[in-house]
């Protein structure tokens, strides 16, 4: 399953695109996240205000909030309005999920994630066996593609902790983290810490 899945929100009228971005920046939407503006999105939503595709990048699955056509591409899917946000979240996430194959390795600046194996492979060095929550807490930070992921967003998508939680747990694993992979622990070049929380150098 993927643990982030960037979203690409199309909208002509900027109510209708702030009403869904803001869900999706609440952090109340699961695995989707808005888009930043330099991401390639997993999967976009136009809404009912814009029927305009062609800023997507190619082949990017698009939910189109409207009318069928009969002339769409294969990765472009339809559905009718009005429509509840649970239903449209729910199919933009299993679009996204249909479109990545689960088997093919994560990969960023040189390093590959192999989620089915636990194995994480650094640009020139060994492979090192990961747990099954390291490979996890990794996956996540290898989906955000060098972006800053939060400390109540990984706690949430790891171990199911509630946002505000007193808890060491994160710390910790990171701490082990950095031990396996890193050539010097206390000054990691790839698994970085910032203001919020931590990202992939």
């Amino acid at each position: 399953m993927l643990s982030r899945i960037p979203v690409r929100v199309l909208a002509s009228n900027p109510d209708e695109y702030q009403a869904i971005a803001d869900v999706l920046t609440s952090g109340q939407s699961g695995a989707l996240v808005l888009a930043a503006d330099d991401e390639r999105p997993l999967v976009a939503l136009i809404c009912p205000s814009t029927i305009d595709i062609d800023s997507l990048p190619p082949m990017v699955p698009a939910l189109v909030l409207g009318p069928a056509k009969s002339d769409a591409a294969t990765h472009i899917r339809f559905m009718n309005v009005p429509a509840t946000l649970h239903d449209v979240f729910m199919t933009l996430e299993g679009m996204a999920q249909d479109a990545i194959d689960p088997a093919v390795p994560r990969h960023h600046n040189g390093w590959v994630l192999e989620v089915g194996r636990q194995i994480l492979k650094a640009p020139a060095g060994q492979p090192v066996t990961l747990t099954d929550t390291e490979t996890r807490l990794l996956a996540i930070l290898f989906d955000a593609a060098g972006h800053e992921m939060d400390r109540d967003s990984l706690l949430q998508r790891v171990w199911g902790y509630r946002p505000g939680l007193d808890t060491h747990t994160l710390e910790t694993h990171i701490y082990r983290l950095r031990q396996k992979i890193e050539t010097n622990p206390t000054i990691p070049t790839f698994l970085m810490t910032t203001g919020a929380g931590y990202r992939l150098a």
